[in-house]
């Protein structure tokens, strides 16, 4: 069997950054960065500075190379559940598809609002929209049950929403309720 290469979400927290044999991780955002892992089985061990010189391969290749096999792969992705959630099935290694462009313009119809997830672990990506309440509690929830249980590759507690092509941190910024003047003295 090749080996493939793959992107992978890792939180920059477990990263050692300090010589040759620490992975290559570029950043993403929210305390992500991007690995890559050799696979499949994917996820086993990621590609070090050492590595991309004995292969030698310029960093930007190995960037072009797992994006491309990526694309190649989203075949085998998977999306179950119904609204208010869906979760989402990837090799092992779910968290992945947030690197992957296709991937999302076929989502995105499939929720009220914009897309939000839920990324508490490599493997682990629950999907609602940002106009369902029931469906930010679901994920909110999800979450939080992932980091209690505990996992081998926790990745975030932070919701990411994804604008205009591009993930960011999801602020869900409800409006205060209006106050009635004549309800609080203020007539």
């Amino acid at each position: 069997m090749q080996l493939v290469l793959l992107p992978v979400l890792v939180p920059l927290r477990d990263i050692r950054r300090d010589d040759a044999h620490s992975p290559v991780i570029d950043d993403f955002m929210g305390g992500l960065g991007v690995g890559y892992s050799y696979g499949p089985p994917f996820d086993q061990r990621l590609v070090t500075w050492a590595d991309l010189q004995r292969m030698e391969m310029p960093r930007r290749a190995l960037r072009r190379q797992a994006a491309h096999n990526l694309d190649a792969r989203l075949g085998v992705a998977a999306v179950h559940g119904q609204p208010p959630a869906l979760m989402l099935n990837f090799e092992g290694i779910a968290s992945t598809l947030l690197l992957a462009e296709a991937f999302w313009a076929g989502l995105e119809q499939s929720v009220p609002g914009e897309l939000v997830v839920g990324v508490p672990a490599r493997d682990v990506v629950i999907v609602t929209g940002s106009h369902s309440p029931p469906g930010l509690a679901k994920v909110r929830r999800a979450v939080d049950r992932v980091f209690y249980a505990g996992d081998r590759h926790l990745l975030s507690r932070k919701l990411l929403v994804r604008r205009r092509g591009i993930w960011e941190l999801f602020a869900d910024v409800r409006p205060a309720p209006a106050l009635d003047g004549a309800q609080h003295g203020f007539v």
